[in-house]
């Protein structure tokens, strides 16, 4: 295979995500980052069938010996909410990929116009497999948390009043702030003369490659390549793949401005 572009920190493939996955080393890389297109919503290609998911979250557990952080937005078809993530995941299982848990991505600022019946202004991202680091991604810790860490209640009891009949493994607040929560509220939009559909808030990516734990991160779906943009600006070492030459372009002159600024 040829790299549509390869530097230092990051390689850059344009084709089909299958077709270059299959080239790829097993356990070449240590997460997968990414949001696929989804029920056609970007115009130029077609959306991968489930079938085809399949296949591809196959190959991906091939080449990926750690987690996957995947990014699914909402649609409506005929005043109805799909629910098209539940056969993404169901693919994913059978691939071997076990979910762990969900991130809501909260967007204060997304359109209203989109919902049926509220303004919708939330995503999904799913964490499969193993191998996350949520420690990199704490947060400050509240007051109140603070001041129920000096009254010692049990964790996980949830009745006040009841305190710990048993010493605690952990007396006082972790040195790197509080578990991180099971959603994120970041603005979207912020990237001005982006043509992308559809670009990954670039605070978000930062949040999944920090959060994934990994060294060496991929995105089959590499877009406008802000996630690689995201693991270049933490240290880390990105593959992307895309289909659309126009978006192979667009990420590589968006990754020759971040050279040029470190």
């Amino acid at each position: 295979m040829t790299p549509y572009l390869a530097d230092a920190d990051c390689t850059l493939y344009h084709g089909d995500c299958l077709d270059v996955l299959r080239e790829l080393p097993n356990d070449f890389v240590d997460a997968v980052v990414t949001s696929p297109p989804y029920l056609d919503a970007r115009p130029e290609y077609p959306s991968p069938t489930p079938d085809e998911f399949g296949e591809i979250f196959r190959e991906l557990k091939q080449v990926t010996n750690g987690p996957m952080l995947l990014n699914a937005g909402r649609v409506w078809r005929q005043r109805r909410e799909m629910l098209w993530w539940v056969d993404l995941l169901d693919r994913a299982g059978r691939a071997g990929w076990v979910l762990r848990d969900t991130l809501v991505w909260v967007k204060p600022n997304a359109n209203p116009i989109h919902g049926e019946v509220l303004a919708s202004s939330h995503e999904y991202v799913f964490l499969l497999g193993d191998g996350f680091d949520p420690d990199a991604v704490r947060t400050q810790y509240a007051l109140e948390t603070l001041a129920r860490m000096g009254r010692k209640f049990v964790n996980g009891r949830g009745v006040k009043g009841e305190r710990a009949q048993e010493p605690q493994t952990r007396t006082g607040p972790h040195e790197r702030g509080a578990r991180p929560r099971s959603y994120v509220s970041i603005y979207t939009g912020r990237e001005k003369g982006n043509p992308h559909p559809a670009p990954m808030a670039a605070e978000l990516a930062e949040h999944l490659v920090l959060l994934s734990g990994g060294s060496r991160i991929l995105d089959p779906f590499a877009g406008s390549g802000t996630t690689l943009l995201a693991a270049r600006k933490h240290g880390r070492h990105s593959i992307g793949i895309e289909l659309s030459e126009q978006y192979c372009a667009l990420a590589a002159d968006r990754l020759s401005q971040l050279s040029l600024l470190t």
